[in-house]
């Protein structure tokens, strides 16, 4: 039978609670009656109380679980230097708590959120309305990230349509006419070429979000005379490097490449680069979030900082005060930098170093 803390008080001929101070607080405890404990749980073989009783009694464990995009999964989510970034606001809330961060993957038969030891989740994609379910039967606060789950659902939010908007307006106002756009694939798949056209079907472009940066680009083409339709769009996965060489190859004409991803944003230059294609002189890149690498590469990229950071800070404090309903609108900054410049007067040059 295993040794109970109530048998170590009995040896020490001490009092449940002192005994447990011993363990717990042991600074509540006078030296010398800490040692008669001490030794009657060391006779005993006794060697703590479990803490996983301890928390379920205080009705918390003192976790956050953070449900990571199922179609990536944990090791190629941290790949994404936004993510850690997004963890980093996470950890700066938990920290102040006092509190752990749990990664949990979202994949088909992985029951994260349904057995998680946790006090509550954050969710980062539509793609996880399901999980919130999940959420819910359990009683346990949870908030959004970059998706919008219905005033009843406490949510961070990026202001993506007025970010992308600024973006191509900037690109229109340096004499841009010619675009192209790299998104993200929603789910798995290989990287893929839309093909301008009237009438093609983007309601399944990348995430929630890349629809509201592509409702953005497209209300700032649209004031300029210019259609969406008319412009190249790519799906890649941010770390698909040969996204860059796919879209430089299929639309050699475009002056200006948009990125929703910084990492295909830099893919896009350095793949430029290579070809003796000058950025900005010949074309213009533009991407979305501002990592570290952005300001680094060269040139350093013009971006939108979305505040991973502050969204994760956010989110987590709602869970972690237990809140309901408290939704929470962020405005991107958008970041010149050298990587973005006036529209060359002929892409003949260009098209044939390509």
């Amino acid at each position: 039978m295993a040794v109970r803390l109530i048998d170590v008080a009995r040896a020490a001929n001490v009092s449940r609670s002192t005994a447990s101070n011993v363990f717990t607080n042991p600074e509540r405890v006078r030296p010398q009656l800490r040692a008669q404990v001490e030794a009657a749980a060391k006779a005993l073989g006794y060697a703590g109380p479990d803490p996983k009783g301890r928390l379920l009694r205080a009705g918390k464990v003192n976790a956050v679980g953070v449900v990571v995009p199922g179609q990536w999964g944990v090791a190629d989510t941290l790949r994404s230097p936004v993510f850690v970034q997004f963890l980093q606001g996470v950890a700066k809330a938990c920290d102040k708590a006092g509190a752990s961060i749990v990664l949990l993957p979202d994949a088909p038969g992985i029951s994260g959120v349904a057995s998680a030891v946790v006090d509550g989740f954050i969710f980062g994609r539509i793609g996880q309305m399901e999980q919130l379910q999940g959420a819910r039967r359990r009683k346990l606060p949870f908030a959004v990230v970059d998706f919008n789950a219905g005033p009843e659902v406490n949510a961070v939010l990026i202001d993506a349509h007025a970010g992308a908007k600024a973006a191509v307006k900037h690109l229109l106002d340096l004499g841009h006419r010619r675009f192209g756009f790299i998104s993200f694939i929603r789910g798995s798949g290989p990287t893929h070429l839309i093909a301008p056209g009237p009438g093609r079907d983007l309601s399944k472009v990348g995430l929630q979000i890349d629809q509201e940066k592509l409702r953005g680009a497209a209300e700032a083409l649209e004031e300029a005379g210019l259609s969406l339709d008319s412009m190249p769009i790519l799906n890649a996965q941010p770390w698909d490097d040969s996204a860059a060489g796919l879209i430089l190859d299929e639309a050699p004409q475009v002056t200006a490449i948009f990125a929703f991803s910084a990492m295909q944003a830099i893919a896009v230059i350095r793949e430029a680069k290579q070809r003796e294609i000058r950025v900005p002189a010949d074309l213009s890149v533009v991407g979305y979030n501002d990592i570290p690498a952005a300001a680094q590469c060269n040139p350093p990229l013009t971006t939108l900082d979305s505040q991973p950071v502050e969204k994760g800070r956010i989110a987590a404090e709602f869970v972690l005060a237990g809140e309901r309903g408290r939704q929470q609108y962020l405005a991107p900054r958008f970041i010149v930098r050298q990587s973005t410049g006036p529209a060359p007067l002929s892409t003949l040059r260009r098209t044939l170093r390509v």
